[in-house]
């Protein structure tokens, strides 16, 4: 076992009163009011990510506020935009019309997102699977 799985099944053994401990001496304040199971998961995490050379760059700008959490919401399509999509080895053709609605082999759909399922069998986002939006 290595030394971060040792210091985990330490945690995992540990009293609430000393998870609390270990939670300020490693955060330097109080712990948040929720279980002990979970403090003891965010500690573990915390290990682990120090062994690993901490968080990801992504992760780091999200949780200091500089990125965004969410996407930004997909452009308006005018009514008449053609969208096409290649899937299962079929190119699929989308028409844009009025209100937001689409068709699609001669059914109207309520949204992109009706028609990709559709397509599909699935639930998608309709604007990220026809590249409207990343």
């Amino acid at each position: 076992m290595g030394k971060v799985e040792a210091q985990v099944a330490a945690l995992a053994a540990m009293k609430p009163g000393e998870i609390k401990a270990e939670w300020l001496k490693a955060h330097g304040g109080e712990p948040p009011r929720v279980s002990t199971g979970l403090l003891a998961r965010a500690l573990a995490h915390d290990l682990q990510c120090a062994a690993a050379g901490g968080l990801p760059e992504r992760v780091r700008l999200r949780l200091a506020g500089a990125m965004p959490l969410r996407s930004a919401p997909a452009p308006a399509l005018a009514p008449g935009t053609q969208l096409v999509r290649e899937w299962g080895g079929t190119s699929h053709h989308v028409l844009v019309e009025e209100k937001g609605r689409c068709s699609y082999r001669g059914k109207s759909f309520a949204s992109l997102s009706a028609v990709a399922r559709h397509i599909t069998g699935a639930h998608w986002s309709g604007p990220r699977f026809f590249g409207v939006r990343p």
